[in-house]
């Protein structure tokens, strides 16, 4: 009798420890309150994004698991899924806005991204859907899914 006691607590421990190793991860300890962190990008986020700036564009290039920016001929990896720490791609949506981060393992206001948003912007009349990349002090850059010449900016 007793061995059939410890097999259904032993199954029982079981099922609730791989149940806590899939549950949805959240950090306590990151700089934004965030929910459920994945490693990889949504997909409505994901191709190649368009900025001017400073008379040339700037490419920020986002697939599942990472993203790298071109500005200058300088191609830098920003996040990426396989690194460790604050750079490591970890999407999350930062709780009591619209905005995603990066970087939701990011413990200090310096380390993080500000955050991104999916939002639209009428230029001349045209519709676009943008990229909204935040930034210090409620400044953002909109990123184009096609090279626009001109900076949208608000500093």
């Amino acid at each position: 009798m007793k061995t059939y006691q410890v097999k259904i607590a032993l199954i029982t421990s079981t099922v609730i420890g791989v149940g806590l190793l899939f549950a949805p991860q959240t950090v306590e300890a990151s700089y934004y309150n965030v929910g459920q962190i994945h490693n990889y990008t949504p997909k409505r986020y994901r191709g190649t994004w368009y900025a001017y700036v400073d008379g040339q564009y700037t490419k920020t290039y986002i697939n599942k698991y990472s993203v790298t920016q071109t500005f200058k001929g300088h191609h830098t990896t920003m996040f990426k899924s396989s690194w460790s720490g604050y750079r490591k791609l970890a999407v999350a949506r930062i709780r009591g806005t619209k905005a995603y981060t990066f970087n939701a393992l990011a413990r200090y206001g310096y380390q993080t991204d500000r955050g991104w948003r999916l939002t639209y912007r009428t230029i001349a009349g045209k519709k676009y859907r943008v990229l909204r990349d935040y930034g210090a002090m409620r400044s953002y850059a909109d990123l184009f899914k096609k090279p626009i010449h001109h900076a949208y900016v608000k500093e």
